[in-house]
């Protein structure tokens, strides 16, 4: 009989950390999940300056001509070494190259962030 509550005690002791693992584990994920929706809200609104041309299918600027990715969906990294680069004067581009030296690399990371949220089209 004793060998029984013995099991029965290590079961719901296994059955306790594990309920408390489960929870912390929780925990974390809500609190990981907080900043970066912080992160994409701040990036969606530093985002509308770009939205004239980045957020349309098909688009294509004027002068001269050529086409303009819509960027919705794209890995974050890319979109931060992209506009870091233009920053840098790394990539050719006068109008990006200004809108980057406006941004710090925080700026560059939130947008990043709200643009990965945002499902790709093609």
């Amino acid at each position: 009989m004793r060998g029984r509550a013995f099991i029965g005690g290590a079961v719901w002791r296994l059955a306790l950390l594990t309920g408390i693992a489960l929870a912390m584990t929780i925990l974390t994920l809500r609190a990981d999940a907080a900043p970066a929706a912080k992160q994409a809200e701040r990036g969606r609104v530093l985002f509308e300056t770009c939205r004239g041309c980045h957020a349309i299918a098909g688009y294509r600027n004027a002068y001269p001509n050529y086409p303009v990715p819509k960027i919705a969906g794209q890995q974050s990294d890319y979109i931060v070494d992209a506009l870091q680069a233009y920053r840098a004067g790394k990539r050719a581009h006068a109008t990006m190259q200004a809108q980057a030296s406006t941004l710090s690399d925080q700026d560059m990371r939130d947008i990043a962030a709200y643009l990965a949220t945002q499902g790709h089209t093609p």
